[in-house]
C-alpha cells in the first residue's frame, strides 16, 4: 500500500511538473483536425454517401484506437444522418466516440452553408435543424460557425449565430483573396488572425480567421518547436495559435504522421505548447468577451475580391428554385399556424421540417453556388422540386382548413387570397380558373363588394386565365368574387407601340427595345442618365480559366458591354384594366430573349416590373441588367436580408458582391431608384450613377472545367423591378416592397358556404413598418408559435407592439435555436417589445383558442386485399422485386403510418404482403358516414402511366407516376429536360433496396397521394385492370379542405 501511494505520489509529481512546464511556454497552439467534406463537388451524392461518409468514420475510428490524444472535428448534420442510415453500426460508434469526447461535433448547421446567396432565415434553420438534429441524436449542441472553405463571409453571419447562442466561427478561405483589404495589419488580406468579429447590429462573436490550410499535414516530427506555428502564434492574440490540419473535400481524416506529430508535440520539449482541440475550444478561452480588451475588434464584412464572384450567378436555375423555397417554406408554416389556429387541425411539423432539410443540404458552398458537376445537380433540382411541391401542398391544405371557416357566398367564383407578409400587401393576382366558353369579360369584387380592376387574359375551351387587382392584411385572407360581365371601372393605363403609362410612372421604349425615358409623373423627374438607356447589357469577353464558375474577372466588368439589338420586335401584351405591358423579343446568336414591361393601376403601383423569359445559349458571356441613373451617390445600399450595407464603385478589392432582393442608389437630393429581383445576387457600381444585376454568366474556359463553358444553358424566368422613391430606401419601405415581388398573392378556388369568420382574416397587428415578422411557425418542442422579427430600418424600435386575434396565455423571448433567454412583456392581446438596430427577435408565444367551432374531417383507413410485397429490409434488401426489376422500397424508412396532409394511410406488415398490384380488385365504401372522398397511397412499377378506377358505372382516369427516379427537373441543355410531376407526394424514401446493387444511395422511392371524389350513391370502388398500379393503402373521408384549390401557381418550374 505505501509502495503503491508513493508511485501515485511521484506520478502527480511528474504530471504537475509536466503541467508547470506547458504553463510556462510562451506559445500555445489549437491544433484543430478536420475532414472537410464538399456534399457534392466534382462528385454527386451518391458517391458522396458510398465512399466518402464510411471512409471518414473507417479511418477516424482507427486513428481514435491508435491515438489517445486525437480529437476528430466533422460538420454537417445531413452527414450524420446518412452515416444513421446507411451505416447504422458504425454510427453507433461515432455516438460512443462523441460521448467521449473524442468525436467533436463541429459547425451547428445541418450543412456548411454558403452565407451569402441563402436568406437570413434559411441560415437561421441550417442551424436550427443542426441543433436539434445534435441535441436528439448526441444529447449535445454545437457552437460554433465552422466553414473552412465557402467564398465569402456576409455582415448578418455574426448576428445570426450570435441570435442562436453561438460564441465563434473559424475559416481560412480569406487567404484566397488576391488583393491587400487592410493596412497596419500582419496579413493585409485578415484584418486579424483572432479576435472579435462584431456583426450589422452590434453582435459578436470570436472569429479565428487565419486557420491556415485544412488539408495540412506534417510528417511525424515533433511539432513544439515548429516555426511555421510559431509565426502563427506570433500574429495571434496572447500568442494563441488556431490551426487546422487534416484533409480536404472528400472526407476521410488526417494523415497518420500528422496525428503522430501532434501526439509528439503534446509531450514535446519545444516552447509551444500543442493542444489536440475541438473546434470551439479557443473560443471559449475567451468567455466572456468583455473581459478580453487586448482582442481587436472588426465590424464589417468578409468578402472574396475574385474567388467566389462568379458563385452569386452560375447555376441560374438552383438559385431560382432555392429562392423560391425559401419563400414557400416560410408561407406554409405561416398558413399552417392559421389553419391550427383556426381550427385546431395538426401542424405538419415533420413535412415542413423535412422540405426544409431537402433544400437547404443544397445551399453548401459547392452546390447553390454553382460549382458543382452537372450530374450532381440532377439531384439538388430533383431536391428543389420536391420541397417546392411539398411547401405548396401544405400551403393550399392549410388555406383549405382555414377557408372552410370563411363566408365564400359570391355570386361568381369564389376566390380566397392569401398574404403570407406582415405588411398589408397590394398586388396582381394570376388566377386560372372555369369560365363559360367564349366569355371574354370579367369582373371581380373585393370582400366589401368594391369592384377591383380585373382583365381576362384568355379563355380557351372555357379554362380561363384572369388577372385583378387584390389588398390583403397581414398574414391573412381575404375573399374575391370573379363574375362574367362588363367591367365598369375606368383604368390610368395607357399603352402605344413604345410608351407605356400608369398614373405615377411614364416608359418610352427605343427602337431596340430598350428603356429610354422613364419619368416619374408625381414630380416629373426623369429617372434615366441622359444619352443613356435601361438595357440588358451583354459582356462578350468572359475569361475565366482557373476557376470558371467561381470567378468573373474585373477585366471582364471594366469592358464595355454591347447591347442586344438582333431581331427586335415589340407589341403589345396587355391592355388593363389591371395592368399593361410591352413585349420585346430580340436575339443574340442562339440565344432568345422576351422581356414584358409591366405596370399596374391599383395594385403595386410604383413598381415598373421587367419580366424575363431567355433562352439562353451564349458561351463566353455574362448578361447583366443595366441602370444608368439620373440619381448619383458614391454609395450604394445593399439589401442583406437582415439589414442593409452601402458599399463604393467597383474597385480591385470589390467589384462583384452579393445582395439578397435589392439595390439602391439615392442622391443627396433625397430622391432614390431601387432595384429589386426574385432570385439574382450578384450586383456591380461602375460608377457613381449606375447599378447593374447579374443575371446568367456562362464563362469561357480552358483545360480546367470545360464543362462550365456551357452553364446554364437553357430556360430561364424571372423578373427585376425599378421602384423611384423618396427618401432612404429604408424608410420608402423597399425592404417591404422587394418582399411583395417575392411573395406573390397567392390565390385559392373554394365552394361557396357560409362561415363564421366572415370574408378576411388577418392574425397580426405590428404597430410599426420598422419591424418586419420574417417567421411565424409551431416550436420545435411545444405548442408555442414562434416569431421572429428583423428591424429593417437601421435604427432602434421602441415599445414596438404586435396584436393577435385572440389573448395571449404566455409568452417568452427565444435565442434563434428556441431557448428561452428572458420574459417578455405581453398584456391581453398585445406583446410589447423594443430592439437596437438590425436586431433580431425570437419569441415563444401561445394563445387563447379562438371561438370558431370547426367541423371535424373524418378519415377511415380501410384492408386492403394485398397480393405482393413492396418493402424489404436492409439484411434482405436482395429478395425485393418490386418492380420485376429486383428493387424494392427500404423498410425501415417506413413506419406502420404514412400521414400526409392531415390524411393518415395504414401500411401493411413489413414481412407479409403489404401492397396491391391492381387486377381490377374491388373495396368496398365504409357506410358508417357519409365519405365524398376516397385517397389512395399508389405509385407505379413501370414508368408514368395512367389509370382508370371506377365507381359503378363512372370512371375516373389518374395519373399515376412512377415510384422511383426523379420527381422533377430543369432543363439543361443538352443535358436534361424540364419536368416536375404534377401529383401530390405522400412519402418520399431516400435510398432504394436492389437485388443487385443493395442500398441504392440517394436514389428516391415515392407513393404519391391521389384524391379521387366519390359519386354520389357509389358505393364500391374497383381498381383498375393494370398490375403496374400499385396501392399500398386507402382512406375514406369527408376533408373538405381539398374541396380547396390553388388556381396561381405556386411551384417555381422554370418551363
Amino acid at each position: 500500500m505505501k509502495r503503491t501511494g508513493l508511485t501515485r505520489l511521484i506520478l502527480l509529481s511528474f504530471l504537475f511538473s509536466g503541467l508547470m512546464v506547458n504553463a510556462q511556454k510562451p506559445y500555445k497552439a489549437y491544433l484543430v483536425s478536420n475532414a472537410h467534406f464538399d456534399t457534392q463537388w466534382n462528385w454527386d451524392v451518391q458517391t458522396s454517401i458510398n465512399q466518402f461518409v464510411r471512409h471518414t468514420m473507417d479511418r477516424n475510428f482507427l486513428l481514435f484506437e491508435k491515438y489517445p490524444d486525437y480529437i476528430f472535428n466533422f460538420e454537417g448534420g445531413i452527414k450524420y444522418k446518412w452515416m444513421k442510415e446507411y451505416y447504422p453500426e458504425k454510427y453507433k460508434r461515432v455516438k460512443e466516440y462523441i460521448r467521449q469526447g473524442r468525436w467533436h461535433v463541429s459547425g451547428s448547421s445541418w450543412d456548411a452553408t454558403d452565407p451569402n446567396t441563402p436568406s437570413p432565415e434559411s441560415f437561421f434553420r441550417n442551424i436550427l435543424l443542426g441543433q436539434e438534429f445534435y441535441r436528439k441524436e448526441f444529447g449535445i449542441q454545437s457552437t460554433d460557425i465552422f466553414l473552412p472553405d465557402c467564398f465569402g463571409f456576409g455582415y448578418a453571419l455574426p448576428t445570426i449565430a450570435s441570435h442562436c447562442g453561438l460564441i465563434g466561427f473559424s475559416t481560412q478561405k480569406l487567404q484566397w483573396r488576391h488583393n491587400p483589404f487592410y493596412k497596419n495589419t500582419r496579413n493585409s488580406k485578415l484584418p486579424f488572425y483572432t479576435g472579435i468579429w462584431k456583426g450589422l447590429d452590434g453582435s459578436q462573436i470570436i472569429a479565428s480567421l487565419n486557420s491556415q490550410n485544412y488539408v495540412h499535414s506534417w510528417d511525424g516530427q515533433d511539432i513544439s518547436n515548429d516555426n511555421e506555428i510559431r509565426e502563427l502564434a506570433d500574429g495571434s492574440v496572447d500568442k494563441m495559435a488556431y490551426k487546422y490540419y487534416g484533409t480536404g473535400d472528400r472526407g476521410g481524416s488526417p494523415t497518420i504522421p500528422s496525428v503522430i506529430s501532434v501526439e509528439k508535440g503534446i509531450k514535446g520539449n519545444g516552447d509551444i505548447q500543442i493542444i489536440s482541440a475541438t473546434s470551439d475550444q479557443l473560443f471559449k478561452e475567451f468567455l466572456p468577451f468583455k473581459n478580453h480588451p487586448e482582442l481587436p475588434v472588426f465590424d464589417g464584412e468578409l468578402l472574396m475580391d475574385i474567388h467566389g464572384t462568379g458563385c452569386y450567378t452560375s447555376q441560374a436555375a438552383m438559385k431560382r428554385f432555392n429562392r423560391r423555397n425559401e419563400q414557400l417554406a416560410v408561407a406554409s408554416e405561416k398558413a399552417a399556424v392559421l389553419a391550427n389556429y383556426l381550427t385546431g387541425s395538426a401542424y405538419p411539423s415533420d413535412e415542413i421540417d423535412e422540405s426544409w432539410k431537402r433544400f437547404i443540404w443544397h445551399q453548401f458552398h459547392d452546390d447553390l453556388t454553382g460549382t458543382s458537376i452537372p450530374k450532381a445537380y440532377t439531384f439538388s433540382w430533383n431536391d428543389e422540386l420536391i420541397s417546392q411541391s411539398c411547401f405548396a401542398d401544405v400551403i393550399t391544405s392549410s388555406v383549405g382548413k382555414a377557408a372552410k371557416e370563411m363566408n365564400t357566398n359570391t355570386k361568381g367564383t369564389p376566390i380566397v387570397v392569401y398574404n403570407p407578409l406582415s405588411t398589408a400587401h397590394k398586388g396582381l393576382v394570376r388566377a386560372e380558373i372555369s369560365m363559360p366558353q367564349g366569355n371574354q369579360d370579367v369582373r371581380v369584387f373585393d370582400q366589401n363588394g368594391k369592384e377591383v380592376n380585373a382583365q381576362l387574359v384568355k379563355n380557351i375551351n372555357g379554362n380561363a386565365e384572369v388577372v385583378f387587382c387584390a389588398d390583403v392584411a397581414p398574414i391573412g385572407y381575404a375573399l374575391y368574387d370573379v363574375r362574367t360581365g362588363k367591367a365598369k371601372k375606368v383604368s390610368q393605363l395607357k399603352v402605344s407601340a413604345n410608351t407605356l403609362e400608369n398614373r405615377i410612372y411614364k416608359i418610352v421604349l427605343n427602337s431596340n427595345g430598350d428603356i429610354a425615358s422613364l419619368i416619374d409623373k408625381r414630380n416629373n423627374k426623369e429617372l434615366i442618365q441622359k444619352g443613356k438607356t435601361f438595357r440588358l447589357a451583354l459582356f462578350t469577353n468572359n475569361e475565366s480559366y482557373e476557376w470558371p464558375a467561381w470567378e468573373i474577372s474585373k477585366k471582364t466588368i471594366d469592358a464595355t458591354p454591347i447591347s442586344i439589338t438582333d431581331g427586335v420586335s415589340i407589341s403589345i401584351a396587355e391592355n388593363g384594366p389591371a395592368c399593361a405591358s410591352l413585349c420585346v423579343k430580340r436575339s443574340y446568336g442562339d440565344s432568345k430573349f422576351t422581356q414584358y414591361i409591366r405596370l399596374t393601376d391599383g395594385a403595386a403601383d410604383d413598381r415598373i416590373d421587367i419580366v424575363n423569359e431567355i433562352d439562353w445559349r451564349t458561351t463566353d458571356a455574362l448578361l447583366k441588367a443595366e441602370f444608368p441613373m439620373s440619381v448619383s451617390n458614391p454609395k450604394a445600399t445593399y439589401d442583406l436580408g437582415l439589414g442593409y450595407i452601402k458599399r463604393g464603385n467597383n474597385e480591385n478589392k470589390a467589384y462583384e458582391t452579393c445582395a439578397q432582393q435589392w439595390a439602391d442608389i439615392t442622391g443627396d437630393e433625397g430622391y432614390g431608384i431601387s432595384i429589386m429581383n426574385d432570385c439574382k445576387y450578384g450586383w456591380d457600381k461602375p460608377s457613381d450613377n449606375t447599378l447593374r444585376l447579374t443575371l446568367l454568366h456562362t464563362p469561357k474556359t480552358s483545360d480546367r472545367y470545360t464543362y462550365q463553358s456551357r452553364q446554364d444553358f437553357g430556360h430561364h424566368t424571372f423578373t427585376y423591378s425599378i421602384i423611384g422613391h423618396e427618401n432612404q430606401p429604408q424608410f420608402a419601405s423597399i425592404p417591404s416592397k422587394s418582399e411583395e415581388l417575392n411573395n406573390p398573392l397567392m390565390a385559392f378556388e373554394t365552394p361557396r358556404h357560409k362561415g363564421t369568420l366572415g370574408r378576411e382574416f388577418s392574425f397580426i397587428k405590428l404597430s410599426t413598418s420598422q419591424m418586419a415578422l420574417k417567421t411565424l411557425k409551431k416550436a420545435q418542442n411545444d405548442e408555442s408559435y414562434i416569431l421572429r422579427f428583423y428591424e429593417t430600418q437601421g435604427k432602434d424600435a421602441k415599445n414596438v407592439t404586435v396584436e393577435f386575434p385572440s389573448e395571449i396565455v404566455s409568452a417568452v423571448e427565444t435565442n434563434g435555436v428556441e431557448h428561452e433567454i428572458g420574459k417578455a412583456d405581453f398584456n391581453g392581446k398585445k406583446l410589447t417589445f423594443s430592439t437596437t438596430a438590425f436586431s433580431p427577435k425570437t419569441f415563444a408565444v401561445k394563445l387563447k383558442g379562438n371561438t370558431v367551432k370547426s367541423q371535424p374531417i373524418h378519415n377511415t383507413p380501410v384492408e386492403l386485399p394485398y397480393t405482393d410485397n413492396a418493402f424489404t429490409y436492409d439484411a434482405f434488401n436482395e429478395a425485393g422485386d418490386f418492380d420485376k426489376d429486383g428493387c424494392s422500397y427500404a423498410a425501415e424508412l417506413i413506419g406502420k403510418e404514412i400521414v400526409s396532409q392531415g390524411i393518415p394511410f395504414r401500411i401493411g406488415d413489413m414481412e407479409t404482403k403489404n401492397v396491391v398490384k391492381c387486377k381490377n380488385n374491388i373495396i368496398d365504401i365504409p357506410n358508417d358516414r357519409k365519405y365524398n372522398k376516397v385517397y389512395l397511397l399508389a405509385a407505379s412499377t413501370d414508368g408514368d402511366i395512367k389509370a382508370d378506377f371506377k365507381f359503378g358505372y363512372i370512371v375516373i382516369k389518374c395519373d399515376i407516376p412512377y415510384y422511383s427516379g426523379f420527381y422533377g427537373q430543369w432543363g439543361q441543355t443538352g443535358f436534361t429536360k424540364s419536368f416536375v410531376k404534377n401529383v401530390p407526394l405522400a412519402y418520399v424514401g431516400s435510398h432504394r433496396h436492389s437485388s443487385k446493387y443493395g442500398n441504392e444511395a440517394y436514389t428516391f422511392t415515392y407513393m404519391y397521394r391521389i384524391c379521387l371524389e366519390i359519386p354520389e350513391g357509389a358505393t364500391q370502388l374497383q381498381f383498375p385492370d393494370d398490375n403496374r398500379v400499385a396501392v399500398f393503402a386507402v382512406t375514406f373521408s369527408d376533408n373538405y379542405a381539398d374541396d380547396v384549390k390553388a388556381v396561381s401557381p405556386l411551384v417555381s418550374t422554370l418551363y
